[in-house]
């Protein structure tokens, strides 16, 4: 069976077919992305995929979409887009839909992705645990953040707003960066913090000036090279924000592993790798050493979205 599988982010829409069948992992076919503003809606994106793949598309679809899937309008907290819950399928033509939150297709693809595509960052380089409750967290246009629990045969996803919680200080920097976004935003989460955007929120706050959304690339390109010791500076105080607050998801969770994806993570894996994310996820007093148990990897399959969505697609309906 043939469907339309969908990454629909808060910058990017992508689309790919993928060919299903019982007892088989999904084939992903190649990739097309388009810039959620540069369409109107996902109806144009949807159009100009079926144009660029040269043909009809199939009538069924998985799509990952990056906002809580409910009520009976999808509202992007980092994009204009607005999806009809239940308008969708007609609207794309569609026999077969489901809709499913981006970050829980990523979880969906975690569970049948091979130890291979796990990298271990750092604590015990075990790999995923063959059961239990395992955090799946990346940071991009917002900071996706879900659960799988595996038990048995049973796999389980939970998907969550966790990016959303508030953002927890400890250090003076990051009181300071904390107390300007609060006031700039009424509140800080997380995801103010721990995401694309907020490395330029960071940069600005340190004294670096406000940077446009349009120059993000440029900063995370500095920060990442080193070659702006600011962008470097502030990059540091958001793996460190990351590993703390990753730390304690993970511990709300009651997770035995946390897996990082996406682009941004891949980017940063160097520091991601050092004590300077790794000594805040396990610096929780109490639970430290519980903490230190916990295996923390990098998912390296390229578009963790689009299997994920896949292979949700295949669970519920082949």
């Amino acid at each position: 069976m043939k469907i339309v599988a969908g990454d629909i982010g808060g910058t990017h829409a992508r689309f790919a077919l993928a060919e299903l069948s019982a007892g088989e992992p999904p084939v992903v076919g190649q990739m097309r992305k388009y810039r959620t503003r540069e369409h109107p809606d996902i109806g144009s994106a949807w159009a100009q995929f079926a144009r660029d793949t040269g043909g009809e598309l199939p009538c069924a679809a998985a799509l990952g979409i990056a906002a809580p899937i409910e009520g009976e309008v999808l509202r992007f907290v980092n994009s204009s887009w607005e999806i009809g819950r239940h308008t969708l399928a007609g609207e794309l033509g569609l026999d077969q839909l489901l809709l499913l939150n981006d970050f829980g297709a990523v979880a969906h693809a975690v569970a049948a992705l091979p130890s291979s595509a796990l990298a271990p960052l750092c604590g015990p380089a075990e790999g995923l645990p063959p059961e239990g409750i395992t955090t799946v967290i990346g940071p991009g246009t917002g900071l996706g953040v879900s659960i799988l629990i595996r038990r048995g045969d049973q796999v389980t996803v939970v998907e969550t707003e966790s990016a959303h919680i508030a953002f927890a200080p400890q250090t003076e920097e990051e009181v300071a960066v904390e107390r300007a976004v609060r006031a700039r935003y009424g509140r800080c989460s997380v995801e103010r913090i721990v995401s694309g955007p907020g490395l330029l929120e960071i940069v600005e706050q340190l004294g670096g000036g406000a940077r446009v959304p349009l120059q993000a690339g440029e900063v995370w390109d500095g920060a990442v090279a080193g070659t702006d010791p600011l962008a470097a500076r502030a990059l540091d105080l958001l793996v460190g924000s990351f590993g703390a607050e990753a730390g304690d998801i993970s511990l709300a969770h009651g997770s035995l592993s946390v897996v990082i994806t996406g682009g941004l993570a891949a980017r940063m894996q160097d520091r991601l790798r050092s004590p300077l994310f790794h000594a805040r996820f396990v610096d929780k007093g109490r639970y430290r050493s519980r903490m230190e148990r916990i295996p923390v990897m990098l998912c390296t399959e390229p578009e963790p979205g689009l299997l994920g969505a896949a292979v949700a697609f295949r669970r519920a309906f082949i």
